[in-house]
C-alpha cells in the first residue's frame, strides 16, 4: 500500500508524537529514579534507638548524640535537657532515609574527595546498638551505621560520601544534607513557667528592689491588699500577672553555676502568682545576659534546679513602683485649664493676652 503525497504529512507528524511520547515516559522514569535516589542505609527507621552527628564547621562546629528510649529523644551529655520530640523524630527519620545520587562504585579514586578529613559525620545505631563504638567495617552486623562525608564537588554541588558497610563510594546532594546538623538549642522544646491562667489567680505579689506590692484579684479587678481604696492602673497590673502566666523559655541551663553569675541573688523582681486552688508559683528575674542583652534569666520554683534564659523585654513589666501604678482619678486630674478654655473665656485677645494682662503681684 502506497502513502499518498496528501498522507505523507500526516504520518511524519504521527511518528513524530509517537518518538516524543516515548521520550517522555523515559524521561518520567529518569525523573522517578532521580527523585526516588539510592538509599543509603536502607533500614526501618523506627528501628533506630540512637542518632550521631559532627560537623566540622570551623566557626561553630556541631556534635551532637541523640538516644531514643521509652518512646522519648534525649541529648546524651545532657539528659534532661527538654527536646522537641516531634522535631527530634523528625530529624532521625530523615537521617535515615538519606539517599544518594550516585553510586561511584568500588574503584573511585578517592584521594581528592576529602574522605580522610572529612566534612561531618552521621551514624545510627539500631535496635539498642553502641552508638559510642569505634567504627568499623561491616557495622550493620552490630547494629551500627557511619556515613562519612567528604569534600563538595564543586562543580555538580553533591558531596562525596563513604559508609562504613562497604566500599562504595556515593555522592549526595548538599540540600540533602542541609538542616540535618540541628544544634541542640534548634531542637530545644521551650518550657511554660507555671500553668497558672491569669483568671485563675487570686493574689499576685512583686518584690521589689525599693519597696514590696501585695495584689488581690477577685476576678474582675486588682487592689492592693493593704491599700484597697488605691487606684490601680489594671491594665499595668494584670501586664504584671499575665506576663509570668504566659512567659516561655528561650532555654533551660540544667546544670547552673552559682545564682550571682545569673544575678539572681539581686534579683530586680521576685513575683509570686497565687492561683484559686491555692497553687503559688514564684518566679526570680535575674539579670540581662553580658553576651546577649535580648537575654535574661529567671528561676522558677516549678523548676527550682534550673536556671531559664528568657527574652530580656518580660523585665519591664516590673519596671513599675506604686506610685507609677496610680491610676489617673477625678481628684488626680489636673484642674488647670486648656488653651482652648482660655481663650473661650477671654474672645479679644486669647491666652497671651489673657496671661500678660494678669497683675504681677497677683
Amino acid at each position: 500500500m502506497k502513502i499518498s503525497k496528501k498522507m505523507m504529512p500526516l504520518a511524519v507528524l504521527v511518528a513524530v508524537v509517537v518518538l516524543l511520547a516515548i521520550a517522555l515516559a523515559v524521561l518520567s522514569g529518569l525523573d522517578t529514579e532521580e527523585e526516588t535516589g539510592l538509599p543509603l542505609f536502607e533500614l526501618d527507621p523506627d528501628s533506630v534507638t540512637a542518632v550521631s552527628y559532627q560537623q566540622q564547621d570551623e566557626e561553630d562546629p556541631v556534635d551532637v548524640t541523640l538516644l531514643y528510649a521509652d518512646e522519648t529523644w534525649t541529648l546524651s551529655d545532657d539528659p534532661t535537657l527538654p527536646l522537641d520530640q516531634e522535631t527530634t523524630a523528625n530529624l532521625a527519620a530523615d537521617i535515615a532515609g538519606l539517599t544518594a545520587l550516585r553510586d561511584l562504585g568500588t574503584d573511585a579514586e578517592t584521594e581528592e574527595m576529602g574522605l580522610d578529613e572529612p566534612t561531618a559525620v552521621l551514624r545510627l545505631a539500631v535496635d539498642g546498638g553502641d552508638i559510642t563504638a569505634e567504627p568499623a567495617t561491616g557495622e550493620t552486623a552490630s547494629g551500627l551505621y557511619t556515613l562519612t562525608i567528604g569534600a563538595e564537588n564543586s562543580v555538580t554541588g553533591a558531596y562525596y560520601a563513604k559508609g562504613s558497610w562497604g566500599d562504595s563510594v556515593y555522592t549526595i546532594d548538599s540540600s540533602d544534607l542541609s538542616g540535618l546538623f540541628k544544634t541542640p538549642r534548634q531542637l530545644y522544646a521551650d518550657q511554660e513557667i507555671t500553668d497558672l491562667e491569669t483568671t485563675d489567680l487570686t493574689a499576685m505579689t512583686v518584690e521589689l528592689p525599693g519597696e514590696t506590692l501585695d495584689f488581690a484579684y477577685d476576678g474582675e479587678t486588682w487592689t492592693l491588699a493593704d491599700d484597697p481604696d488605691y487606684p490601680l492602673d489594671q491594665d499595668i497590673v494584670t501586664k504584671m500577672a499575665s506576663t509570668l502566666c504566659s512567659l516561655k523559655s528561650q532555654w533551660s541551663i540544667t546544670s547552673p553555676e552559682a545564682d550571682s553569675v545569673y544575678g539572681l541573688d539581686s534579683p530586680d523582681a521576685i513575683v509570686t502568682l497565687t492561683g484559686s486552688d491555692g497553687t503559688t508559683v514564684t518566679a526570680r528575674f535575674g539579670a540581662v545576659s553580658a553576651e546577649d542583652d535580648t537575654v535574661s534569666y529567671l528561676q522558677a520554683s516549678t523548676a527550682p534546679d534550673v536556671v531559664y534564659e528568657i527574652s530580656s523585654t518580660n523585665l519591664s513589666a516590673y519596671a513599675y513602683t506604686k506610685d507609677s501604678l496610680q491610676a489617673a482619678t477625678d481628684e488626680t486630674a489636673t484642674e488647670e485649664s486648656s488653651e482652648e478654655d482660655i481663650i473661650a473665656e477671654n474672645p479679644v485677645g486669647g491666652a497671651d493676652d489673657y496671661v500678660s494682662s494678669v497683675p504681677a503681684d497677683e
